[in-house]
């Protein structure tokens, strides 16, 4: 449930910023100097974005005069100029607009490697991710579920990270566009029922804001509170698996088929890093993740505050985040089979000056660091 909820759980808003390779209008002039644009499915890790884009475009929307001080604006990402012919064209005749601790590496003549202590993702193992997963499971259903009231709040503490927002590792000369990642520490506060006004409090370059989070409908596709979760999700591995996949009622789930493998895979991911769930629906949420083709175990792998632990990860992302291709994991503590985080991982070399991130490390990072119920916003665990 983030507020992209990252949404590491909505539908993409109608008026969400158009990608780059979508960007130029299908009347534009064409030249054989410059390559029409290649038209490409949104990258299923850029929902996060959008989903963080529209629950702040509600609330602050219904957002009363007296409640809060404003959201602070993030400064402008530096997007890398490594995009291909094809986006390069389509930002010849149209504006990408958005919404709202490391090396510092200036050249193309930066390692690809990387070294202790850096962000990253883990050393494949030969260990099963299923084994993993139903470890995973068995260790939710050794929990005791907990009591929670209707009028209670679910607290939850995380520390965001995406790799162009962090000034160690953007040049000032790069490119940039408007558009902003979730970054650094957030505390949410989310009515058990739905039903109660909540609050978010974010860390953002050496603020504290505070916004009201109003009581919103329920949405078919977004679970927005622990009852939703409770009345909606399946508790059983084979519903969820077929929920991940959106299969309907005498289909079968397109298992093997790497895009709607990609597309469960995130959705189930998105739904984990974002909610508290009720502990029979996160047991059956990993044993379906767990019959997703093409998972791979990683030794090693850390998120943005460096915990370590092993992940489960599926690749074959491309320009997720404009950032090329990468794997998508989820990181659990080596000891308690505890989830961890919700972390993209870069795949692809350097290649020019803007492309400072090398290969293994954090394109983005969702650590939750705490998560449970509390009686009243503002207190936490």
């Amino acid at each position: 449930m983030n507020e992209n909820p990252y949404p590491r759980d909505i539908p993409s808003p109608p008026d969400a910023s158009p990608s780059p390779d979508a960007a130029a209008s299908p009347e534009a002039p064409s030249s054989p100097e410059v390559p029409a644009a290649v038209e490409r499915e949104l990258p299923p890790g850029r929902h996060r974005v959008l989903r963080e884009q529209l629950m702040r475009e509600i609330e602050n929307r219904t957002e009363s005069a007296d409640t809060s001080r404003p959201v602070a604006v993030r400064p402008l990402w530096r997007r890398p100029a490594f995009a291909a012919p094809a986006v390069a064209a389509a930002l010849t005749v149209a504006v990408v607009v958005g919404s709202a601790v490391t090396q510092h590496i200036t050249g193309p003549s930066a390692p690809s490697v990387l070294k202790d202590g850096d962000r990253s993702g883990g050393t494949p193992s030969d260990r099963s991710a299923a084994e993993l997963l139903e470890g995973a499971a068995e260790a939710v259903g050794k929990r005791k579920p907990p009591a929670i009231e209707d009028d209670q709040f679910v607290y939850i503490k995380q520390e965001d990270y995406h790799w162009k927002m962090d000034e160690d590792l953007m040049g000032s000369d790069c490119a940039s566009t408007k558009e902003g990642h979730p970054f650094g520490t957030r505390e949410f506060w989310r009515s058990v029922d739905g039903k109660h006004a909540g609050l978010a409090r974010e860390e953002q370059y050496g603020e504290i804001v505070k916004r009201r989070l109003h009581v919103l409908p329920r949405m078919k596709g977004f679970v927005s509170s622990y009852r939703q979760a409770e009345d909606e999700l399946p508790s059983d591995a084979e519903g969820m698996y077929r929920y991940l996949y959106g299969a309907k009622a005498g289909k079968e789930p397109k298992a093997g088929d790497g895009r709607a493998d990609r597309a469960a895979f995130e959705k189930g991911a998105t739904l984990l890093a974002g909610q508290l769930l009720p502990p029979k629906v996160e047991a059956a949420l990993y044993r379906a993740l767990a019959r997703i083709p093409g998972l791979t175990v990683y030794e090693g792998a850390r998120d943005t505050v460096g915990r370590s632990g092993v992940s489960v990860g599926l690749a074959g992302w491309f320009n997720d985040y404009g950032q090329g291709r990468s794997r998508h994991e989820l990181l659990f503590d080596e000891r308690t089979s505890a989830f961890l985080a919700f972390n993209s991982v870069n795949l692809d070399p350097l290649d020019e000056e803007c492309e400072s991130l090398r290969v293994g490390g954090l394109v983005s990072s969702e650590a939750i660091l705490k998560r449970g119920v509390v009686d009243r916003v503002g207190k936490r665990q």
